[in-house]
């Protein structure tokens, strides 16, 4: 699988938001973070492990990869 480099989405060139986690549910599959200077709710069902502190690239709503783990 190709990962997605440099905030820009390889499947469709759109811009990827890097979103630090403030708050993971309690089943695992939304987090809360900034993006883009707003508070949102985001979907991380492709992630496992998510905690607050880390920091994922969002497109479209969806984290679609972690972008380093909190230390």
């Amino acid at each position: 699988m190709t990962e997605c480099r440099d905030d820009v989405c390889i499947t469709c060139s759109d811009r990827l938001s890097s979103v630090r986690v403030d708050w993971v549910s309690e089943d695992g599959t939304v987090i809360r973070g900034v993006e883009d200077g707003e508070v949102r709710e985001i979907s991380v069902e492709l992630l496992d492990g998510l905690r607050p502190g880390d920091v994922v690239l969002v497109h479209g709503g969806v984290a679609l990869q972690r972008a380093e783990a909190a230390s």
